[in-house]
C-alpha cells in the first residue's frame, strides 16, 4: 500500500507531532508499505527538497507562514506523490498547510484519513483575543477538514464526542504509540544519576520543548515553596528550545535562589530520556498550551511507572486520572503546583498507590507497531469504500 502522510513539519524539525509522523512512517515502511511524507520547507530550510530518510521519501513543499506554525500555507504541492497514493493521512485539522494539501489530494480523487487533534481547544483559551479570532479560524478550518475527511480518527474520547456533537462526524479512536522498549526493558534508576552527577533520590523531571507555552517558569516559581518542605530534591529539564528562553529561565532561577536545584540539559536522545524517567520520582508537565493534543511523554512516563503532575489543559484530563495515575493542577499556579509536588515527595503511600495503578493502566498502552496495525484496518476500510463509492 502506498501511504502518504501530511504534516507541516517533519524530521529533523523537533516537536511532538513531528516525532509521531516520523515514527508512524518508519514503522509502516518496516511493515512493507511504500511511505511518503509531504511537509513544508519551513523549519528545515537547509534540508533537500526531496530525500529518502529511513526508507521514507520526504517531499518538502515551499511554504510561508504567519507567525503560528498552524498558519503555514503551501506554495506548491507534490502532485506526483499525491497521485500515486492509495491513502493520504493528514495529521491535524488545525493546520492550514495540512488542509490545503488535503484539498489538492481530494481534487484528484484520493481518499483522505483526517486526524482530528484538540478539537475546539481555542474556545476555552483565557486570552479573549485569541479565543475570538483563533476560535473563528479553528471553526472554519475544522468545518473544511470535516468535509474533506473520508475517514476521521481521534486520539481520545473528548475529541471523539466533540467531533460528533458539533460536526456530525463519526471517528475511530486511535491513540499514538510508544517505543516497545518502554514497556519491556527493565528499570535502571541509577544510570542517569551516575552519568550526570545528580545524586538526589527525588528527581523532578521535565522532557519537552523549552518554550514559553510549556510553563517551565511556573515550575521554577514553585520551587522555593517546595524547598520549605523538602530538603532533598533536584529538577532536571531536558529538551531543545531557544537560547533566549533558556537564559530567561536561568535568570529566574538565580533570582529565586533555586538555580543550584536545576539541571538544564538541552536535547537528549531516547535512551537517555528513558534513563531519566527511570531515575525520576515525579514527572512534571506544567504546560499552559490549551492545544495539548497527545504529549507522548505522558505515556512514556506511565510506562516507566512515574507519576505525572500536569496542568488541566487540552486533553491532559483525559490522559491522567487525578489522584489515581497522577495529579492535575491549574495552569500558571506555582502554589498549587508546589503543593502537588510536595504531596508526592512527602506521602510515600500516595506515590506507591499511584505507581500500582500505573502498572495496571500501562497494559492498555500501544506500541507503534500496534498503532500501525489499527491504521491498516482504517486504510483498508477507506480504500474499499472509495472503490465502492460509499462512506466508511
Amino acid at each position: 500500500m502506498h501511504v502518504t502522510h501530511v504534516f507541516h513539519s517533519y524530521h529533523p524539525a523537533l516537536g511532538g507531532m513531528e516525532r509521531v509522523v516520523q515514527k508512524l512512517a518508519e514503522e509502516q515502511s518496516r511493515m512493507g508499505h511504500e511511505v511518503h511524507a509531504v511537509t513544508s520547507t519551513l523549519w528545515s530550510e537547509d534540508e533537500p527538497r526531496c530525500e529518502t530518510v529511513n526508507s521514507v521519501r520526504v517531499d518538502r513543499v515551499r511554504a510561508f507562514r504567519l507567525h503560528y506554525p498552524d498558519l503555514a500555507y503551501p506554495l506548491n504541492a507534490s502532485q506526483d506523490v499525491l497521485r500515486d497514493s492509495d491513502v493520504v493521512h493528514v495529521h491535524s485539522q488545525n493546520s492550514l498547510f495540512n488542509v490545503a494539501i488535503a484539498k489538492r489530494a481530494k481534487k484528484i480523487g484520493k481518499p483522505i484519513v483526517m486526524e482530528f487533534l484538540a478539537v475546539d481547544y481555542l474556545s476555552s483559551h483565557t486570552n479573549p483575543l485569541i479565543k475570538l479570532l483563533g476560535g473563528f479560524y479553528q471553526q472554519r478550518i475544522q468545518s473544511q477538514a470535516a468535509k474533506l475527511a473520508d475517514y476521521a480518527i481521534t486520539l481520545n474520547e473528548r475529541d471523539h464526542t466533540t467531533l460528533k456533537r458539533k460536526y456530525g462526524l463519526e471517528s475511530k479512536i486511535v491513540p499514538h504509540g510508544i517505543d516497545e522498549k518502554y514497556l519491556k526493558e527493565p528499570r535502571d534508576d541509577s544510570l542517569f544519576r551516575e552519568k550526570h552527577g545528580v545524586p538526589s533520590r527525588n528527581i523532578i523531571a521535565y522532557v519537552g520543548r523549552a518554550h514559553p507555552s510549556k510553563g517551565l517558569d511556573t515550575l521554577i516559581k514553585a520551587l522555593p515553596i517546595v524547598e520549605r518542605k523538602v530538603d532533598d530534591f533536584a529538577v532536571v529539564i531536558a529538551g531543545s528550545g531557544s537560547q533566549f528562553y533558556v537564559r530567561r529561565l536561568n535568570t529566574l532561577a538565580k533570582r529565586l535562589k533555586v538555580d543550584r536545584r536545576i539541571n538544564l540539559l538541552g536535547y537528549i536522545g531516547e535512551a537517555e530520556k528513558m534513563a531519566l524517567l527511570d531515575s525520576s520520582k515525579i514527572f512534571v508537565f506544567p504546560t499552559r498550551h490549551f492545544g495539548e493534543a497527545y504529549p507522548l511523554v505522558v505515556d512514556e512516563a506511565h510506562a516507566r511507572d512515574v507519576p505525572v503532575v500536569a496542568t488541566k489543559v487540552g486533553t491532559l484530563p483525559c490522559r491522567i486520572k487525578h489522584m489515581e495515575t497522577g495529579l492535575l493542577v491549574p495552569p500558571d499556579d506555582p502554589s498549587t503546583l508546589a503543593k502537588a509536588i510536595i504531596s508526592l515527595l512527602k506521602n510515600h503511600d500516595l506515590i506507591d498507590s499511584i505507581r500500582e495503578r500505573l502498572r495496571t493502566a500501562k497494559k492498555s498502552l500501544l506500541t507503534w507497531g500496534q498503532v500501525c496495525e489499527r491504521l491498516d484496518s482504517v486504510y483498508n476500510d477507506v480504500r474499499q469504500s472509495a472503490r465502492q463509492g460509499t462512506t466508511p
